[in-house]
């Protein structure tokens, strides 16, 4: 009898014992714990079944919980065999996000009129226990079809490049490739290799800054300027060129399909010269060609002129930029460089510039820059100090100033022809500005004209702005105004020389 009671005892004590730990188990826990429940979709983007699906989409889907990737492919399929897509769920075009409930799918773009599937494996995510997706249900599709035109199966075509395949003057700055019908780049690279050696000099990402795209026309910019004077090929795959309907370009994967030899360069200290007679080419030998700015909102015209013959029109909201180049950057007290160009223009209130390579919103800021300063109230001897300036800043500013000049210069912005010299020379630590083959100066102000107070960079190291012309190097100064968006004139004759201009090589310009 005592045995059956303690058995009872023992009994009842275990019972109460377990009820104790079962109220002291956290809700949350326990019910982990029992979570048996596979996660599944709930939702796709596009949605199944629909039409007009745009070539760039992302494939988005949707799950009833929160979810990690597991293993697994999801496969992208249409009725041409070559558009077949299969990723590992891993692959880094696919992504969780929105607390890891949402799958985003960076395809490659699809082909346009085309009906799309798409295939999820089972397991490609799990759940916060472990529970597997179980895949997609029989009775569960997901399809849709894209925009476009069903019928463009054909490739697009190479036309023309420039440089042309073998040419021995290429620009070191760019190619442009042009196609038979509008185009658009996808994954992959342009590579360019240098021909002697066959390695590659830039790899530059189709998808990226270095790419610009207008209709059928890619320019592929290098990041930075090739040699002069050495050869070089270019290659890229198949399918980074596709056109708008998504078949791709077979590509050049040779040595021999385009290949040229960079400009031998101009050899002289002549670093540019743009005539403006009917474009914006350099002629110097170095193919330092400008271009007009890229927030341009007007184009740069050419007429005929009475006094200087062809001469190029810059239009308000005009603006032209040199490409960047270490010859056209003065990076010390050793870089002498000089600037002559023949301007015509009207007066303008406040301080449009006309040249330079620095950001004009503040005079200290790194750089040179050329600009009229109220040129419609200017005179000389009329009592304004204004008319126009030579700004230059590397560790210190300095101010040219018309109106401080003894004797002051004359006006630049009359709407007269002049011709503007600056000589740079920085070894011998002296800035000298003309108008019209004449030389003004002030020796009273040394900031006016002493270059060993700027000895550093004169551009700016950070941002490397290019020497821009109706435009300050941000190409925004002038556009950030009315008053100076509105300034309009006639250019002629640039030229920039990697050397101090004497004033004898000066006066020869002012009369050619």
């Amino acid at each position: 009898m005592k045995n059956i009671e303690f058995k009872y005892s023992s009994f009842v004590s275990g019972l109460l014992i377990l009820f104790t730990f079962l109220l002291s188990c956290d809700d949350n826990n326990l019910e982990d714990d029992m979570d048996i429940t596979n996660p599944y979709v709930i939702s796709y983007n596009p949605i199944s079944g629909v039409d007009g699906v745009a070539l760039n989409s992302n494939l988005v889907i949707t799950f009833d919980d929160i979810v990690y990737k597991g293993q697994g492919k999801i496969t992208i399929t249409t009725d041409v065999e070559d558009a077949k897509q299969v990723f590992d769920v891993n692959d880094a075009n696919i992504t969780l996000s929105n607390v890891n409930r949402v799958m985003t799918i960076n395809p490659q773009d699809f082909l346009s009129g085309r009906n799309y599937q798409v295939v999820l494996d089972k397991g490609i995510v799990v759940d916060s226990v472990g529970n597997r997706y179980f895949g997609m249900p029989d009775n569960e599709a997901w399809t849709f079809k894209t925009g476009g035109n069903a019928g463009d199966l054909v490739a697009p075509e190479l036309v023309s490049m420039d440089p042309m395949d073998d040419e021995a003057e290429a620009s070191v700055f760019a190619i442009e490739l042009t196609f038979n019908e509008p185009v658009k780049t996808a994954v992959g690279s342009f590579i360019i290799y240098d021909a002697d050696t066959d390695t590659a000099v830039h790899t530059i990402n189709a998808e990226g800054e270095g790419v610009s795209i207008n209709e059928e026309v890619i320019k592929v910019s290098y990041p930075a300027p090739l040699a002069f004077g050495k050869g070089y090929y270019v290659q890229f795959e198949s399918g980074v060129v596709k056109d708008i309907a998504g078949n791709s370009f077979t590509g050049i994967t040779d040595n021999s399909s385009y290949n040229f030899t960079t400009v031998t360069g101009s050899g002289t200290e002549l670093a540019v010269h743009i005539p403006f007679d009917t474009d914006l080419s350099d002629i110097s030998g170095n193919k330092f060609d400008a271009v007009l700015g890229p927030t341009a909102t007007a184009e740069v015209t050419f007429e005929s002129d009475a006094t200087r013959g062809q001469v190029a029109r810059f239009n308000a909201g005009a603006y032209a930029q040199l490409p960047v180049h270490p010859l056209l950057r003065s990076v010390s007290a050793a870089n002498n460089f000089s600037v002559n160009l023949w301007l015509k223009l009207a007066g303008t209130d406040s301080d449009p510039a006309i040249i330079g390579n620095k950001d004009w919103g503040s005079g200290g800021n790194l750089g040179w820059l050329l600009c009229t300063d109220d040129g419609h109230e200017y005179a000389p001897g009329n009592g304004t100090e204004h008319g126009w300036i030579v700004n230059i800043a590397s560790e210190n500013r300095m101010d040219w100033r018309a109106a401080e000049m003894n004797p002051q210069a004359p006006a630049l912005s009359d709407d007269v022809w002049h011709m503007a010299t600056i000589v740079f020379d920085r070894v011998n630590g002296e800035l000298s500005v003309y108008i019209d083959g004449v030389e003004f100066s002030n020796t009273t102000i040394p900031t006016s004209f002493d270059l060993n107070t700027v000895a550093g960079p004169l551009y700016d190291v950070a941002n490397d702005y290019p020497i821009t012309i109706w435009e300050d190097g941000t190409g925004a100064y002038n556009a950030g105004d009315d008053r100076r968006a509105a300034m309009t004139g006639l250019v002629d004759d640039l030229r920039i020389y990697n050397k101090a201009l004497s004033a004898g090589e000066i006066t020869a310009l002012l009369n050619e």
